[in-house]
Protein backbone atom coordinates (compact mmCIF):
# COMPACT_ATOMS: atom_id res chain seq x y z
CA UNK A 1 0.00 0.00 0.00
CA UNK A 2 1.20 3.37 -0.96
CA UNK A 3 2.67 5.30 2.31
CA UNK A 4 4.10 9.16 2.75
CA UNK A 5 7.19 9.76 2.68
CA UNK A 6 8.98 12.86 3.69
CA UNK A 7 10.34 15.75 1.39
CA UNK A 8 13.73 15.84 2.15
CA UNK A 9 16.45 13.23 4.15
CA UNK A 10 14.98 14.36 7.55
CA UNK A 11 12.97 12.08 9.35
CA UNK A 12 10.69 14.12 11.10
CA UNK A 13 6.89 13.83 10.23
CA UNK A 14 7.32 10.35 8.79
CA UNK A 15 4.55 8.73 8.60
CA UNK A 16 3.14 5.60 9.46
CA UNK A 17 -0.02 5.16 9.02
CA UNK A 18 -1.05 3.24 5.69
CA UNK A 19 -3.71 4.23 3.62
CA UNK A 20 -5.15 2.42 0.38
CA UNK A 21 -5.68 5.56 -2.09
CA UNK A 22 -6.25 3.53 -5.05
CA UNK A 23 -9.65 1.66 -6.31
CA UNK A 24 -8.67 -1.68 -6.08
CA UNK A 25 -9.87 -1.96 -10.11
CA UNK A 26 -7.35 0.73 -11.84
CA UNK A 27 -4.83 0.00 -13.21
CA UNK A 28 -1.56 1.74 -12.77
CA UNK A 29 0.92 2.03 -15.61
CA UNK A 30 4.19 1.49 -16.26
CA UNK A 31 6.93 4.36 -16.70
CA UNK A 32 8.55 2.15 -19.59
CA UNK A 33 11.79 4.91 -19.07
CA UNK A 34 12.34 4.41 -15.30
CA UNK A 35 13.17 0.46 -16.24
CA UNK A 36 16.38 1.94 -18.02
CA UNK A 37 17.03 5.13 -15.44
CA UNK A 38 19.42 4.47 -12.67
CA UNK A 39 17.80 7.98 -11.12
CA UNK A 40 14.48 6.19 -10.63
CA UNK A 41 15.52 2.83 -9.44
CA UNK A 42 17.94 4.60 -6.87
CA UNK A 43 14.61 6.81 -5.67
CA UNK A 44 13.04 3.47 -4.19
CA UNK A 45 16.10 2.34 -3.11
CA UNK A 46 16.67 5.58 -0.94
CA UNK A 47 13.03 4.99 -0.05
CA UNK A 48 13.59 2.12 1.18
CA UNK A 49 16.89 2.50 3.10
CA UNK A 50 15.17 5.62 4.69
CA UNK A 51 12.77 3.41 6.62
CA UNK A 52 14.98 0.73 7.48
CA UNK A 53 16.98 3.12 9.35
CA UNK A 54 14.50 4.15 11.29
CA UNK A 55 13.51 0.75 12.41
CA UNK A 56 17.05 -0.58 12.63
CA UNK A 57 16.86 -0.28 16.52
CA UNK A 58 20.28 0.53 18.51
CA UNK A 59 21.27 -3.03 20.79
CA UNK A 60 22.80 -2.54 23.77
CA UNK A 61 22.76 -4.95 27.36
CA UNK A 62 20.74 -7.54 25.35
CA UNK A 63 17.59 -4.67 24.97
CA UNK A 64 17.33 -2.43 22.07
CA UNK A 65 17.06 1.19 21.80
CA UNK A 66 15.11 3.68 19.71
CA UNK A 67 17.67 4.64 16.41
CA UNK A 68 16.42 7.95 15.25
CA UNK A 69 18.13 10.51 17.48
CA UNK A 70 19.97 7.79 19.22
CA UNK A 71 20.50 8.30 22.89
CA UNK A 72 18.32 10.66 23.58
CA UNK A 73 16.14 8.72 25.21
CA UNK A 74 17.37 5.57 27.72
CA UNK A 75 14.60 3.10 28.25
CA UNK A 76 14.15 0.17 26.07
CA UNK A 77 11.93 -0.60 22.74
CA UNK A 78 11.75 -4.31 22.30
CA UNK A 79 8.85 -6.57 22.69
CA UNK A 80 9.37 -7.05 26.91
CA UNK A 81 9.58 -2.97 27.12
CA UNK A 82 6.35 -2.82 25.19
CA UNK A 83 4.28 -5.14 26.40
CA UNK A 84 5.18 -3.47 30.07
CA UNK A 85 3.94 0.12 28.16
CA UNK A 86 0.51 -1.97 26.99
CA UNK A 87 -0.31 -3.16 30.93
CA UNK A 88 0.89 -0.25 32.66
CA UNK A 89 -1.75 1.76 30.32
CA UNK A 90 -4.27 -1.01 31.42
CA UNK A 91 -3.76 -0.70 34.57
CA UNK A 92 -4.04 3.38 34.27
CA UNK A 93 -6.67 2.67 32.82
CA UNK A 94 -8.09 0.76 35.86
CA UNK A 95 -7.33 3.28 38.22
CA UNK A 96 -8.91 6.40 36.00
CA UNK A 97 -12.37 4.21 36.45
CA UNK A 98 -11.95 3.43 32.79
CA UNK A 99 -11.56 6.49 31.56
CA UNK A 100 -9.09 7.74 28.80
CA UNK A 101 -8.78 11.53 30.05
CA UNK A 102 -10.14 13.70 32.21
CA UNK A 103 -10.67 16.95 29.91
CA UNK A 104 -14.40 17.12 29.85
CA UNK A 105 -15.10 15.65 26.26
CA UNK A 106 -17.73 13.22 25.70
CA UNK A 107 -18.95 11.52 22.62
CA UNK A 108 -21.54 14.83 21.87
CA UNK A 109 -18.70 17.21 22.73
CA UNK A 110 -16.05 15.20 21.50
CA UNK A 111 -12.18 16.73 20.55
CA UNK A 112 -11.51 17.28 16.71
CA UNK A 113 -7.94 17.38 16.29
CA UNK A 114 -5.98 15.87 19.11
CA UNK A 115 -2.14 15.04 19.64
CA UNK A 116 -0.15 12.26 21.84
CA UNK A 117 3.09 13.22 22.47
CA UNK A 118 4.95 9.90 23.57
CA UNK A 119 2.58 8.14 21.59
CA UNK A 120 4.93 4.91 22.56
CA UNK A 121 2.68 1.59 21.76
CA UNK A 122 -0.12 3.44 20.19
CA UNK A 123 -2.35 2.05 22.58
CA UNK A 124 -3.73 5.41 24.06
CA UNK A 125 -4.36 7.56 20.57
CA UNK A 126 -5.48 4.05 18.88
CA UNK A 127 -8.63 3.53 21.40
CA UNK A 128 -9.00 7.34 21.13
CA UNK A 129 -9.85 6.86 17.69
CA UNK A 130 -12.41 4.30 18.61
CA UNK A 131 -14.29 6.20 21.29
CA UNK A 132 -14.29 9.39 19.17
CA UNK A 133 -14.12 8.53 15.40
CA UNK A 134 -15.06 12.19 14.38
CA UNK A 135 -11.74 13.45 15.72
CA UNK A 136 -8.61 13.13 14.01
CA UNK A 137 -5.69 11.40 16.44
CA UNK A 138 -1.83 12.42 15.77
CA UNK A 139 0.76 10.28 18.05
CA UNK A 140 4.22 11.05 17.51
CA UNK A 141 7.25 9.06 18.90
CA UNK A 142 11.04 8.01 18.61
CA UNK A 143 10.00 4.98 17.58
CA UNK A 144 7.91 3.38 15.04
CA UNK A 145 6.49 0.51 17.67
CA UNK A 146 2.93 1.37 17.01
CA UNK A 147 1.09 -1.23 15.44
CA UNK A 148 0.52 -1.20 11.09
CA UNK A 149 -3.68 -1.28 11.13
CA UNK A 150 -4.91 1.71 12.89
CA UNK A 151 -8.37 2.94 13.03
CA UNK A 152 -8.72 5.46 9.68
CA UNK A 153 -8.65 8.83 12.05
CA UNK A 154 -5.69 7.74 13.60
CA UNK A 155 -2.05 8.12 12.38
CA UNK A 156 1.76 8.02 13.59
CA UNK A 157 4.59 9.91 13.22
CA UNK A 158 8.05 9.51 14.16
CA UNK A 159 9.02 12.95 15.67
CA UNK A 160 11.38 14.16 18.16
CA UNK A 161 8.81 16.91 20.64
CA UNK A 162 12.17 18.12 21.73
CA UNK A 163 12.57 20.13 18.62
CA UNK A 164 10.17 22.41 16.70
CA UNK A 165 6.89 21.28 16.31
CA UNK A 166 5.90 20.99 12.65
CA UNK A 167 1.83 21.35 13.03
CA UNK A 168 -0.14 23.99 12.99
CA UNK A 169 -1.94 25.46 16.04
CA UNK A 170 -5.13 24.00 15.81
CA UNK A 171 -5.25 21.28 18.66
CA UNK A 172 -7.85 20.77 20.69
CA UNK A 173 -6.40 18.43 23.03
CA UNK A 174 -2.65 17.93 23.76
CA UNK A 175 -1.97 14.58 25.98
CA UNK A 176 0.89 13.01 27.83
CA UNK A 177 1.14 9.63 29.55
CA UNK A 178 4.43 8.69 31.60
CA UNK A 179 7.36 10.75 30.02
CA UNK A 180 9.74 10.47 32.57
CA UNK A 181 13.18 10.68 30.97
CA UNK A 182 12.05 12.00 27.57
CA UNK A 183 12.88 16.05 28.53
CA UNK A 184 15.19 18.05 29.97
CA UNK A 185 13.06 20.53 30.24
CA UNK A 186 9.52 19.69 29.90
CA UNK A 187 8.11 23.39 30.88
CA UNK A 188 9.71 24.67 27.68
CA UNK A 189 9.72 21.78 25.50
CA UNK A 190 5.81 20.28 26.06
CA UNK A 191 3.69 22.30 28.33
CA UNK A 192 4.83 26.30 26.32
CA UNK A 193 4.57 24.64 22.74
CA UNK A 194 1.33 22.97 23.80
CA UNK A 195 0.05 26.11 24.68
CA UNK A 196 1.42 28.10 21.64
CA UNK A 197 -0.47 25.04 19.50
CA UNK A 198 -3.78 24.98 21.26
CA UNK A 199 -7.01 26.83 19.99
CA UNK A 200 -8.69 28.65 22.53
CA UNK A 201 -10.80 26.52 24.84
CA UNK A 202 -8.28 23.84 24.15
CA UNK A 203 -6.98 21.83 26.70
CA UNK A 204 -3.82 19.57 27.78
CA UNK A 205 -3.42 16.94 29.95
CA UNK A 206 -0.52 15.59 31.26
CA UNK A 207 -0.73 11.82 33.12
CA UNK A 208 2.28 11.60 34.91
CA UNK A 209 3.81 9.62 38.23
CA UNK A 210 5.85 11.01 41.30
CA UNK A 211 8.48 8.71 41.18
CA UNK A 212 9.37 8.69 44.78
CA UNK A 213 7.48 6.44 46.89
CA UNK A 214 5.47 8.12 49.42
CA UNK A 215 4.09 6.58 52.92
CA UNK A 216 0.88 8.21 54.70
CA UNK A 217 2.45 8.60 57.92
CA UNK A 218 5.72 9.42 56.29
CA UNK A 219 7.49 6.23 57.85
CA UNK A 220 9.60 5.41 54.92
CA UNK A 221 12.87 4.67 56.09
CA UNK A 222 15.95 6.04 54.46
CA UNK A 223 17.58 2.77 53.62
CA UNK A 224 14.33 1.44 51.49
CA UNK A 225 15.72 -0.22 48.37
CA UNK A 226 13.15 1.37 46.23
CA UNK A 227 13.81 4.56 47.64
CA UNK A 228 17.25 4.74 47.52
CA UNK A 229 16.95 3.32 43.47
CA UNK A 230 14.81 6.37 43.03
CA UNK A 231 17.66 8.34 43.92
CA UNK A 232 20.12 6.62 41.91
CA UNK A 233 18.07 7.29 39.01
CA UNK A 234 17.04 10.47 39.94
CA UNK A 235 21.02 11.12 40.45
CA UNK A 236 22.06 9.79 36.68
CA UNK A 237 18.95 11.26 35.24
CA UNK A 238 20.34 14.66 36.23
CA UNK A 239 23.60 13.54 34.48
CA UNK A 240 21.93 12.78 31.57
CA UNK A 241 20.24 15.96 31.41
CA UNK A 242 16.89 14.27 31.86
CA UNK A 243 14.04 15.31 34.02
CA UNK A 244 12.98 12.57 36.87
CA UNK A 245 10.49 14.32 38.84
CA UNK A 246 7.40 15.87 36.95
CA UNK A 247 4.27 15.01 38.61
CA UNK A 248 4.55 17.18 41.11
CA UNK A 249 5.58 20.30 38.69
CA UNK A 250 2.79 20.01 36.52
CA UNK A 251 0.65 22.42 37.91
CA UNK A 252 2.86 25.33 38.49
CA UNK A 253 4.24 24.90 35.19
CA UNK A 254 1.02 25.41 33.38
CA UNK A 255 0.18 28.03 35.00
CA UNK A 256 3.43 29.76 34.40
CA UNK A 257 3.15 29.70 30.83
CA UNK A 258 -0.72 31.32 30.51
CA UNK A 259 -2.91 28.24 30.60
CA UNK A 260 -6.30 29.03 33.12
CA UNK A 261 -8.23 26.31 34.72
CA UNK A 262 -6.25 24.56 35.74
CA UNK A 263 -7.43 21.14 37.64
CA UNK A 264 -4.95 18.78 39.42
CA UNK A 265 -5.90 15.19 39.92
CA UNK A 266 -3.64 12.61 41.89
CA UNK A 267 -4.25 9.40 42.79
CA UNK A 268 -2.63 7.06 45.22
CA UNK A 269 -1.66 3.64 43.77
CA UNK A 270 -0.39 1.18 45.64
CA UNK A 271 3.57 -0.57 45.17
CA UNK A 272 1.86 -4.23 45.75
CA UNK A 273 -1.07 -6.33 46.82
CA UNK A 274 -1.27 -4.77 51.25
CA UNK A 275 -4.42 -3.12 50.70
CA UNK A 276 -7.77 -4.56 52.19
CA UNK A 277 -9.60 -3.10 49.84
CA UNK A 278 -10.19 -5.81 47.24
CA UNK A 279 -9.90 -2.76 43.61
CA UNK A 280 -6.54 -1.40 45.37
CA UNK A 281 -5.07 -4.71 46.24
CA UNK A 282 -5.62 -5.93 42.87
CA UNK A 283 -4.48 -2.52 41.02
CA UNK A 284 -1.13 -3.01 43.75
CA UNK A 285 -0.74 -6.16 42.60
CA UNK A 286 -0.73 -5.10 38.96
CA UNK A 287 1.51 -2.55 39.45
CA UNK A 288 4.04 -4.40 41.27
CA UNK A 289 4.45 -7.12 38.44
CA UNK A 290 4.40 -4.11 36.02
CA UNK A 291 7.50 -2.12 38.64
CA UNK A 292 9.68 -5.12 38.78
CA UNK A 293 9.28 -6.22 35.26
CA UNK A 294 10.63 -2.83 34.43
CA UNK A 295 13.29 -2.18 36.47
CA UNK A 296 16.35 -4.04 34.81
CA UNK A 297 14.88 -1.92 31.11
CA UNK A 298 14.35 1.76 33.79
CA UNK A 299 18.12 1.31 35.12
CA UNK A 300 20.61 -0.23 32.34
CA UNK A 301 21.21 2.45 29.95
CA UNK A 302 21.23 5.36 32.43
CA UNK A 303 22.92 3.39 35.12
CA UNK A 304 25.27 2.29 33.08
CA UNK A 305 26.05 5.19 30.80
CA UNK A 306 26.05 7.60 33.44
CA UNK A 307 26.33 6.24 36.44
CA UNK A 308 29.36 3.99 35.90
CA UNK A 309 27.71 0.57 37.15
CA UNK A 310 28.20 -2.42 35.49
CA UNK A 311 25.86 -4.26 33.91
CA UNK A 312 26.13 -7.21 36.77
CA UNK A 313 26.20 -4.63 39.45
CA UNK A 314 22.91 -3.13 37.96
CA UNK A 315 21.02 -5.94 37.87
CA UNK A 316 21.43 -7.22 41.12
CA UNK A 317 20.50 -3.85 41.97
CA UNK A 318 17.20 -4.15 40.76
CA UNK A 319 16.98 -7.69 41.79
CA UNK A 320 17.10 -5.79 45.12
CA UNK A 321 14.58 -3.48 44.62
CA UNK A 322 12.48 -5.78 42.73
CA UNK A 323 12.16 -7.81 45.57
CA UNK A 324 11.60 -5.22 48.26
CA UNK A 325 8.49 -4.00 46.60
CA UNK A 326 7.27 -7.94 46.67
CA UNK A 327 7.85 -8.20 50.35
CA UNK A 328 6.54 -5.07 51.84
CA UNK A 329 10.08 -4.56 53.52
CA UNK A 330 9.20 -1.10 55.22
CA UNK A 331 9.31 -1.88 58.76
CA UNK A 332 5.69 -3.26 59.53
CA UNK A 333 4.44 -0.10 57.41
CA UNK A 334 1.72 -1.10 54.97
CA UNK A 335 0.99 2.22 52.96
CA UNK A 336 3.31 3.09 50.30
CA UNK A 337 2.14 4.31 47.22
CA UNK A 338 3.21 5.99 43.83
CA UNK A 339 1.14 8.74 43.10
CA UNK A 340 -0.13 9.77 39.49
CA UNK A 341 -0.95 12.86 38.68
Amino acid sequence: MPFETPNNQDLDSFQFTFESYLDDASRIEADLMCSMSPSCLDSSVDTQSLSDSIARYQEEFGRTYHSYHAGSYHFPNDPTETERLDEQYEIMKTVMDGRLHLAPFSPQNHPHKVLDIGTGTGIWAIEMGDEYPEAQIIGTDLSPIQPPFVPPNVRFFVEDSTEEWDFSADFDYIHTRVTIGCWSDMKTQIVQPAFDHLLPGGWLECQEFVVFPECDDGTIPEAFAWKQWALEMRAVSQIANRQFELGSNLKSWFEEVGFVDVHETIYKIPINGWPRDARLKYIGMLWQRNLINGLSGFSLALQNRYGGKTVEDIEVSSQWSGECVMLNVLGGDMTKTDKLL
